[in-house]
């Protein structure tokens, strides 16, 4: 347990720093977080949420091919974990919860707030940011396969960055992005924790994977994405 706190220590002062928030009104940290609006840096967090998206998973699996199996099993263990939380509260306990723009749009508030060109947006099932949880999973993951404090730093500022588009795009509200931090992060934590109290013997092999192939076809991908 010394082992996670020390290697994801970024993440959890991202947790206390952004508690208080869940203290104040939804609308009023939307609003403010909307506000911002510049022509920049509606194409940088149109570009910064994509991020999130499960795609970007894929890449994360690809990358942790060339580990041990260990890993490959806390990726893949922790990636259900996260996605099942998701889905039971978005789909089941806070099925049908209004999204920011419908919420706005039926409380007569839509001069509050101002859409972002080319964005979809959507209505329902707000609870948590499943883009946020996405990011902070794989974030946290390589936090904490890293072990380097420079890199936790980084990854979790990536991560943050995601987690305030989806406020920025008027996807999600504060506490659905709150949450789908902690969520994401936590699964990577108690995938490690479950595979470390189990150890099997296959979990010293590893792939043979060509690096060099897998970083160009990652290259390949950003670039379309930004």
């Amino acid at each position: 347990m010394a082992i996670v706190k020390d290697r994801l220590f970024p993440f959890f002062i991202a947790f206390l720093v952004g508690f208080p928030l869940l203290l104040l009104p939804k609308t009023d940290v939307l609003v403010v977080v909307n506000s911002l609006r510049t022509p920049f840096w509606d194409i940088f967090f149109i570009k910064a949420s994509a991020l999130g998206h499960a795609v970007t998973v894929i890449f994360g699996l690809l990358l942790v091919l060339r580990f041990k199996f260990k890993w490959l099993a806390i990726f893949v263990l922790g990636f259900l974990l996260q996605a099942i939380v998701v889905v039971l509260f978005k789909k089941g306990l806070f099925h049908g919860e209004l999204r920011p723009y419908l919420y706005f749009y039926r409380s007569n508030m839509m001069d509050m707030i101002s859409l972002v060109e080319g964005v979809k947006i959507r209505y329902i099932n707000t609870f948590p940011s499943g883009h946020t949880a996405t990011i902070f999973f794989l974030t946290s993951f390589f936090a904490l396969l890293a072990r380097n404090n420079v890199a936790s730093w980084t990854l979790v500022l990536v991560a943050v960055i995601v987690g305030f588009s989806r406020m920025y795009l008027l996807q999600h509200w504060y506490a659905d992005v709150y949450f789908g931090m902690l969520f994401g992060t936590a699964s990577p934590i108690t995938a490690y924790l479950m595979v470390k109290a189990y150890p099997k013997s296959w979990h010293t092999k590893q792939l043979q994977v060509n690096l060099k192939g897998v970083a160009r076809s990652t290259q390949n991908a950003f670039r379309q994405l930004f």
